[in-house]
Parts: structure tokens; sequence; C-alpha cells
């Protein structure tokens, strides 16, 4: 009788176990394939070669060793990241 309850509450257990990791599994797949708005930023703008301009530019000062040019350019980089208004407003396409 003893040995049938335990071997009950270990099958319980181990099934309960495994629902339990097959749950949270599935549910951080499921998380991670539908939580894109980190990626929004990076992926959904119209155009980014007023920002890739502004890339290379740090770049080429940071080759010259222009530090106070560098840290300007950089610091128009971080606001325009940290403000995505600003970020969708500098990268809109420009008609002629």
């Amino acid at each position: 009788m003893i040995i049938y309850w335990i071997k009950e509450k270990i099958n319980t257990q181990w099934i309960l176990g495994l629902y339990t990791t097959l749950v949270i599994v599935i549910a951080r797949i499921l998380r991670t394939f539908f939580q894109t708005s980190e990626k929004i930023m990076f992926y959904e703008l119209p155009n980014v070669e007023r920002l890739w301009n502004l890339l290379q530019a740090i770049d080429l000062v940071r080759e010259y060793n222009f530090l106070l040019i560098e840290e300007e350019l950089f610091a128009k980089i971080i606001f325009l990241y940290r403000s995505p208004e600003t970020l969708i407003g500098f990268t809109k396409l420009k008609l002629d």
C-alpha cells in the first residue's frame, strides 16, 4: 500500500513538472515570436540613408581623431534613438 502511494505521488509530480516545463517553453517561444516591439525601430524605418550617413560621419571623424565632433554626432544618434518620433521624422522619405 505504501509503495503504491509513493509510486503514485512520483508519477503525479513527474507529470506535473513535465507539463509545467512544457507550458513555460511554449510560452517563451510564442513570446519571442510575437514580441517585435524592440525590433521595429531597426527594421521598419522608411529610409535609413541619412542615419547611415551619420554613422559613417562618426566613423570618419573618429579616424581623424576629431573627438569633439564625434561627441556631437554621437549625442545626435543617442537623441534620435531615444525619441522614436524624431527617428521616424529623420528617416522619412523626402519627396522632390
